[in-house]
């Protein structure tokens, strides 16, 4: 005994050490996302080694989940050892492709070991799944500068600004490269790619002063004074009054000895700017004109030649040359005109000069017409068309600045069909383009980007181009396929640009197709546009709610999920998330899933319109439950967020209802709005909730019946008062019966029914325990007819999705009638008659009837159906009635209804007995009946019921020739009954 003792001791021993051992060493980790979390706290406070030690103990239950090598990664990456740091996250993205944490961290060992173009391959893979960040561009610019491939970077930086023109960030980060440029390029001495940078700045950034002054020394350094004060002025009409601009133009002036230039120059800017510097340098110019002017000018002494009548070729020619360079203007017309008088108006010199002369004049208009006049007469010259397009090209792009674009168009056009320069004739050609889309000539269009593709193969806005021109077009199908195929041919770079362009194009399509109502195709395309790129958020956005729309509620989901997975603290992914789970009716799960979202952006309408959605679908949930009050407070918290949601208030008023609180529910429920259609049902339904809300009710009704057989009447008036409250109702009923008699044989109709008045009195009461439970009480006593006793206890529940049972048990004390017979002293044998009995009266006996009974009820939607099941005990003897019967609710008021009911059983229905109609036992009674009742207005409700019994009637004779013999029998046949019950029901 003592061993099978010590036996079980140690069993329960080794189970308890057992069970501790494996508590311990899980220390409560059952998941890898739980390790993952703990670790990560670890490591964001610093403590390394600890959560190093928990990520070992992770990795050996769970060697294959990705969060998991990517900690240790990150652990070897913070201990600065990149191989093993490279090892795990390698194995990290192995495990899942999409691990964003992992690949970031890969581009930083990638960076840090110098391996700079598996750096980039990580960058385009992370970019595969974010196009639009750009901090991932600008990082990848970086890597090819570190790879010493300035030409991709450079390309890269311009290309991401022509894709992002208005941001500040890459915009600055690309000035900084072309002024490093062209700084390299200054120091380098290679002055002609440093102005072209500098030009570019300039475009780019037309108020820095720095450009300018450089610009213009790179032009003094190459000797070409004349473009250095053309900058000068470019540079004075961007920043006005600037001192460092005033002096060196002023200098470059004073070099070229034009001192009376200089010295108005000067003086128009003191007028802006009186600074001590351009005071002293416009002294310093009245000293070397002085100086200038003992020398003598050629100019002035072939000026006193030519006035002195030495008008000879050699000193006009130096006077017109001389005059036009230094700016003097009047000078220099009235050398042209001079020049024209000796050598005719169809000089080319001579004309060409007088263009030059008013273009410094800043006289376009005069400068065209020179020109004009020269190309008319030698139109094969080179410089000369050149310049002439050059004039068409500034006239077309004031003309486009202004909006003007068919008075531009024909400018570009002149300079596209000359085929000039490749640059010009490329500029007028996008320039014609522009025109075309803006003036919405897009066949033109079309026909313009055909011809640029052809002559300038390299052109790369082409694929864009012609995508925007065919969208224009209402060919937003082709211009997408356009770009699809442009994808499936493009290399890693130009993929995302093109993804890019088709999503700006896709977007507005799809809206469009969901406006129109084509939502089969918004879907398609929606679909088409997260397949290039998953992390588009109106792509996903579309891509959700057309699948709704369509019924697929898989794929709702899944775009769902994905667009939680992108934007996990977006409202619109975390609202459909809810929409989910309202669909798979998990409306509780919804609501606790929205409360932290809900707290978090208290304000937004989307987390706010689901978490009311879900709150009305759980309110009529726990409704169909019977759990109302919880309802109600499912309802109040939603109302909190969202106090003027008039669905919401409709939903509590229907909560009341159902836990019949009528006057609440009246409240509530007038909120709603009916559409024109529903207003008169809707009306009718409130005034049966008003009719509710009345607690006292005075019913009236009269039976009347006639046997089939006989045309006997029979009837039977109720009068009773009831008094409503919210748990108790309470009713006082008097029921009237009145009988004619009979003590003749010969009226069968009667045969069983003794003359007289009968009187029933009730009560009843019933009690609502919970929303679930009910019992009514009812007790009555009368004088004839009725039972002398009656007394009935039901026991009601109500169950889940309107379902009903019910039980309940009854007594009545009934009273029976015999025929009694007596010999006739006045009979003798022979006689006429062949009886010697006669009825004299009625034989009365009391008889004790015990009912127990069940019912089961559905309530769908506007019909409520039952089954009934009694049983009897009378007279030692078991019976049965068994009913059924429907309810139909035609109207929305809860009162006007359509009832039908029939029954079956040994015994008759407990009604026929309750209302002292005729019955039997034993034998099979029958029973249908139709009526309905109809709600005249909250006060006054009425009703009409039609019955037809069929039941087994006996009667009792004696018969006899003699008073020994007596012979007593019963004779039975089956009788059909019609009953009419006439109601009024007055409420107040």
């Amino acid at each position: 005994m003592n061993r099978v003792f010590l036996h079980k001791i140690t069993i329960l021993a080794c189970l308890l050490l057992l069970i501790t051992s494996s508590i311990g060493s899980d220390k409560g980790f059952q998941t890898p996302e739980q390790y993952a979390q703990i670790i990560q706290e670890h490591f964001a406070n610093e403590e390394w080694e600890a959560g190093k030690a928990l990520l070992d103990e992770g990795l050996q239950k769970y060697p294959k989940v990705s969060d998991l090598q990517w900690l240790m990664g990150k652990y070897w990456f913070h201990e600065k050892d990149y191989d093993q740091s490279r090892y795990h996250l390698v194995k990290a993205v192995e495990d899942n492709y999409n691990n964003v944490n992992a690949k970031h961290l890969l581009v930083d060992v990638e960076d840090i070991t110098e391996n700079y173009s598996s750096a980039i391959c990580y960058v385009n893979e992370l970019l595969e799944v974010n196009p639009y960040w750009r901090g991932l561009w600008r990082r990848k610019i970086e890597l090819y500068r570190k790879q010493n491939n300035d030409v991709e970077a450079d390309r890269l930086l311009r290309r991401i600004n022509q894709i992002y023109p208005n941001d500040t960030i890459l915009r600055k980060d690309y000035v900084y490269s072309l002024e490093m440029g062209y700084r390299q390029m200054k120091k380098g001495g290679n002055r002609k790619e440093a102005i072209e940078r500098l030009t570019e700045l300039i475009k780019i950034s037309p108020d820095n002063e720095e450009f300018y002054l450089d610009i213009i020394n790179l032009h003094l350094q190459k000797g070409n004074r004349e473009a250095a004060l053309g900058w000068s002025s470019n540079g004075l009409a961007a920043i006005p009054g600037s001192s460092a601009l005033i002096i060196k133009r002023a200098g470059i002036l004073g070099e070229l000895a034009r001192f009376p230039e200089a010295l108005v120059f000067v003086q128009e800017q003191m007028r802006r700017n009186n600074s001590p510097a351009i005071r002293r340098m416009y002294n310093n110019l009245l000293l070397e004109a002085a100086r200038s002017e003992k020398q003598r000018d050629p100019y002035v002494l072939y000026g006193m030649a030519y006035e002195g009548g030495n008008k000879d070729k050699e000193a006009l020619d130096y006077l017109l040359n001389t005059s036009v360079t230094r700016g003097y203007t009047d000078d220099a017309l009235f050398y042209i005109r001079e020049a024209k008088k000796q050598y005719g108006n169809t000089d080319k010199g001579i004309l060409y000069k007088e263009y030059m002369l008013y273009r410094q004049m800043n006289e376009d208009d005069l400068a065209y017409s020179a020109l004009k006049k020269l190309y008319d007469m030698y139109p094969d010259d080179y410089d000369i068309t050149l310049a002439m397009s050059s004039l068409h090209m500034k006239k077309a792009e004031r003309l486009m600045e202004l909006g003007l674009y068919s008075e531009a168009l024909p400018h570009v056009l002149f300079v596209s069909q000359r085929h000039i320069d490749n640059e010009v004739n490329g500029a007028a050609w996008e320039k014609a383009l522009s025109c075309y889309i803006n003036m919405k000539r897009y066949n033109e269009a079309l026909a313009t980007l055909d011809t640029i593709t052809l002559h300038f193969p390299d052109y790369e806005n082409g694929t864009l181009k012609r995508a925007f021109i065919l969208d224009k077009m209402d060919k937003t199908e082709e211009a997408l396929q356009l770009y699809l195929s442009a994808i499936e041919q493009s290399d890693e770079d130009m993929r995302i640009f093109y993804v890019i362009g088709y999503e700006e194009l896709a977007i507005p399509y799809i809206k469009k197709c969901m406006e129109a109502g084509a939502t089969q195709k918004a879907y398609d395309e929606a679909v088409k546009l997260v397949s290039l790129n998953p992390s588009s958020d109106l792509g996903l956005r579309y891509a959700i709610n057309s699948s709704g729309l369509l019924g697929k509620y898989d794929e709702f989901e899944k775009y769902t999920a994905q667009g939680i997975n992108f934007y996990p603290e977006e409202p619109f992914y975390q609202a459909k998330r809810a929409t989910v789970l309202d669909r798979d009716k998990k409306y509780e799960a919804s609501l606790e899933f929205l409360k932290p979202i809900l707290n978090k952006y208290p304000s937004n309408k989307e987390i706010i319109g689901a978490f009311s959605q879900s709150s009305e679908y759980r309110a009529l949930q726990l409704t169909k439950a019977k759990e109302p009050e919880q309802a109600l407070a499912v309802l109040d918290t939603a109302l909190l967020f969202d106090s003027q949601n008039k669905s919401l208030k409709y939903t509590k008023g229907v909560v009341y209802e159902a836990n019949r609180q009528a006057d609440s529910a009246y409240y509530y429920q007038k909120f709603y709005e009916p559409s024109i259609m529903e207003y008169r049902s809707f009306q009718r339904h409130l005034s049966g909730l008003r009719s509710m809300t009345l607690k006292n009710e005075i019913a009236l009704t009269y039976l009347r019946a006639r046997y089939g057989e006989e045309d006997i009447i029979t009837s039977v008036a109720t009068a009773e008062y009831t008094r409503k409250n919210r748990e108790n109702t309470y009713t006082g009923r008097i029921n009237y019966a009145g009988r004619s008699g009979s003590a003749s044989d010969n009226m069968e109709a009667e045969e069983q029914t003794p003359g007289g008045v009968g009187i029933q009195v009730q009560g009843e009461w019933t009690h609502h325990f919970s929303p679930k439970w009910s019992t009514t009480i009812n007790a009555a006593f009368a004088t004839k007819y009725f039972p002398d006793i009656t007394a009935d206890v039901a026991l009601r529940h109500y169950l889940k999705n309107d379902w009903e049972i019910a039980g309940h048990v009854g007594y009545r004390r009934v009273t029976a009638y015999n025929k009694h017979y007596e010999w006739n002293n006045e009979f003798f044998a022979g006689s006429n008659g062949e009886n010697g009995y006669i009825f004299t009266g009625w034989d009365e006996s009391k008889t004790n009837l015990l009912t127990v009974g069940g019912e089961v009820a559905k309530t769908i939607e506007e019909v409520r159906l039952n089954a009934k099941l009694d049983l009897h005990f009378f007279n030692s003897k078991f019976y049965y009635n068994a009913q059924v019967g429907a309810k139909y609710f035609p109207a929305s008021d809860g009162k006007t209804n359509i009832n039908a009911m029939a029954s079956i059983g040994s015994a008759p229905e407990t009604a026929v007995l309750d209302y002292a109609l005729p019955g039997s036992f034993s034998h099979t009674n029958t029973m249908v009946g139709l009526g309905g009742q109809y709600m005249v207005s909250p006060n006054i409700t009425i009703g009409l019921m039609g019955t037809w019994n069929t039941y087994y009637n006996q009667t009792n004779t004696v018969r006899g020739t003699d008073p020994i013999h007596r012979i007593e029998t019963v004779s039975t046949r089956y009788k059909n009954l019609y009953n009419i019950y006439a109601q009024i029901y007055i409420s107040f």
